[in-house]
């Protein structure tokens, strides 16, 4: 579950609060009628929800597919996604908080909200230990800029004890439960974090969370928590893993035609069949380019209109704390300054606001190409 908002502030801005990743099962839940369906995702909005994008459903469609796939969890029927309003009730237990996820749906007030849907695909084995279901999440979830997302903090095992199937898990320990999580998947490998999803649940005592911890990874507890508390310390947008654009095929573009630098064009509109939102403003797609060998690469774009606001946001396909994450304005900057950049797979997140489309021209160009 996400944190509640302020009824004064934007939905990235909130408050924040102690609370689970589901909400109890005899919650009063009147599903509204489902007016799209994909292959794996229904949406149903309460009377009132804002319209979305016309990218946006494919992209959550999409989203749960990836999802369910890095789990490990099998995707028998679609899930349920309500898209709340204000003028309806929520589903969750707190009244002021914007998403929560059940067994079979999940709930938001906004369009994506990728933090549920991990919670709604991992639900269907029930849910973990909520340490590690926060934690996933926040590592596979969305990037909004909740307050919340500080850097890494906090004593390891008395995060893990703070959780409990009854008051959840204090936001204040989300950052540390997203760190540890991406350390896990990308030391020793997503075996783990499924384990914990398979064999434990909400009401899991820390003790019995740990033991399938150390049975999966193959080591002690204390040797796992020696090598983690040696790794250097960071915020949501280093850890987080950018799925779709790191994961999902037809997201890549092609960088290069021999020597010569391809222009990748993307037109960001609401009305476009790839544009994801709005979302806290904004409307954006997610594309991905690979990067052949380590060096300098410059992003040069272009576009006819440009807005306050508008962004281009690089960001390595890594879970570490060292991950590379660059944004510059979207158009034509003088100097041009390049980016440093490892061999890899690379999500690119074109932004604008949500009341400006507008279309962009980019090369990224490198040593292999110019």
């Amino acid at each position: 579950m996400v944190p509640p908002r302020s009824p004064t502030t934007p939905w990235a801005l909130t408050a924040l609060l102690a609370v689970a990743a589901c909400a109890p099962e005899d919650s009063p839940r009147d599903i509204p009628p489902i007016t799209w369906s994909g292959d794996f995702l229904d949406y149903a909005p309460q009377d009132g929800a804002y319209e979305p994008c016309a990218g946006t459903l494919p992209y959550m469609d999409r989203y749960v597919s990836l999802v369910a796939s890095t789990m490990g969890v099998p995707i028998e029927e679609p899930l349920v996604y309500v898209h709340g309003s204000e003028g309806e009730e929520t589903f969750c237990p707190h009244e002021d908080t914007l998403g929560c996820a059940f067994d079979d749906s999940v709930y938001s007030l906004v369009v994506p909200q990728e933090h549920e849907l991990v919670h709604g695909v991992r639900g269907r084995l029930g849910f973990s230990h909520l340490f590690f279901e926060e934690g996933t999440a926040e590592v596979f979830g969305d990037d909004a800029p909740f307050s919340l997302r500080v850097t890494s903090n906090g004593d390891l095992l008395e995060g893990i004890e703070s959780a409990n199937g009854q008051d959840g898990l204090p936001t204040s320990w989300y950052p540390r439960a997203g760190h540890f999580v991406a350390f896990l998947h990308d030391r020793h490998g997503p075996q783990v974090t499924e384990a914990l999803l398979r064999r434990t649940d909400a009401f899991s005592s820390a003790a019995e969370a740990i033991a399938v911890l150390e049975e999966a990874a193959g080591e002690g507890f204390d040797e796992i928590r020696q090598e983690y508390e040696g790794l250097e310390e960071c915020d949501q947008r280093h850890y987080r893993y950018p799925l779709y654009g790191c994961d999902e095929p037809t997201a890549l573009r092609a960088r290069c035609d021999g020597s010569e630098a391809i222009t990748i064009e993307e037109r960001i509109a609401c009305d476009d069949p790839s544009t994801i939102g709005p979302r806290d403003g904004e409307i954006w797609k997610s594309i991905g380019i690979e990067v052949p060998e380590d060096g300098e690469y410059t992003f040069v774009s272009y576009t006819d209109e440009s807005a306050l606001g508008d962004s281009i946001l690089v960001e390595e396909c890594s879970m570490r704390c060292d991950s590379i994450v660059s944004e510059q304005p979207m158009g034509f900057v003088i100097p041009q300054v390049p980016v440093f950049l490892r061999a890899g797979r690379y999500s690119l997140r074109l932004t604008r606001p949500k009341d400006a489309a507008g279309s962009v021209q980019l090369l990224v160009v490198g040593a292999d190409c110019s």
